[in-house]
């Protein structure tokens, strides 16, 4: 599988254990971490054991990439369980354009490996992640509440799939 997508302005490429710090730094962020699926990191360690787990997680069942602009990491988008995927951008990214142009990439990505479908979970409150989901073609197939637990808090899930045959 390629080892990077390169778009209009971006980089995506595999992860590595030197992309720990930056990763960390997003995910201490308790704003960017609001609805991802874990709580904000509270340890360099716990990062870079999450860090790890994308080096090491095997391609048959992952296809993951670090977003990078002008070489500075910004975020993560791909799936690290086929086909769900999964995007999280530290808040200086936000707003322009970043996610939609490699979630387009990783969408093209997919269709020429010729996936059939990729699917996504979003808490019902992230109205970013629903919009840029619904721009990239996904379309809602339910909603299910408390299906997910983050720390005291139970929230509910609305479920997209993107078909990759049409």
């Amino acid at each position: 599988m390629a080892e990077q997508i390169a778009t209009q302005r971006l980089l995506l490429r595999r992860f590595r254990l030197d992309d720990t710090v930056a990763m960390h730094q997003i995910m201490i962020d308790v704003v960017a971490m609001r609805f991802w699926s874990t709580l904000p990191h509270e340890s360099m360690e716990q990062t870079e054991a999450w860090v790890r787990s994308e080096v090491e997680a095997p391609p048959h069942l992952s296809d993951d990439f670090v977003v990078t602009l002008n070489g500075a990491l910004i975020g993560k988008l791909g799936c690290w369980r086929l086909p769900e995927i999964g995007f999280l951008l530290g808040r200086e990214a936000w707003g322009n354009g970043y996610a939609i142009e490699a979630m387009t990439a990783f969408v093209a990505r997919r269709r020429a490996l010729s996936s059939t479908e990729l699917t996504a979970a979003v808490d019902p409150r992230n109205a970013a992640s629903l919009r840029l989901l619904h721009n990239a073609g996904f379309e809602e197939t339910r909603r299910a509440e408390r299906t997910w637990k983050l720390g005291d808090e139970w929230c509910d899930s609305v479920y997209l799939r993107l078909d990759l045959r049409r």
